[in-house]
């Protein structure tokens, strides 16, 4: 599995409520229906994303996904090599989300281990 993590800063006059609406209800499960798969286009396939909220409260996210593919097939600004055909739409929604705040560049990982932890139950 491949770990990308896209860190996002709020510019200073977006409203946390106004975005925390677009990730729930356009970002995610725009990325949810799109770049699921495997398909025919596909280089990396998405499995999971999760979005986090700082703590502290300073107006910072980050926005996880999880990709079954290679690293290089989820580097760039708009997912662009995660398929072999672009997404017009892709670009909008991303377009979109830099209204909001400010995106960094992606930091991509791969896992070496993976181990689950049992309940208590």
């Amino acid at each position: 599995m491949i770990f990308r993590y896209d860190a996002i800063t709020l510019h200073s006059k977006a409203s946390e409520e106004d975005f925390q609406k677009f990730v729930k209800e356009e970002l995610l499960p725009y990325f949810k229906g799109q770049y699921k798969g495997p398909t025919r286009t596909s280089r990396a396939d998405l499995k999971h994303q999760s979005f986090l909220k700082d703590i502290k409260g300073r107006r910072k996210y980050l926005w996880i996904t999880v990709w079954d593919g290679s690293p290089d097939s989820v580097r760039g600004s708009s997912f662009e090599n995660t398929r072999m055909i672009g997404f017009k739409k892709t670009e909008a929604i991303l377009k979109k989300l830099e209204f909001f705040g400010k995106r960094s560049s992606e930091k991509v990982f791969s896992e070496l281990v993976s181990v689950e932890v049992a309940t208590n139950r």
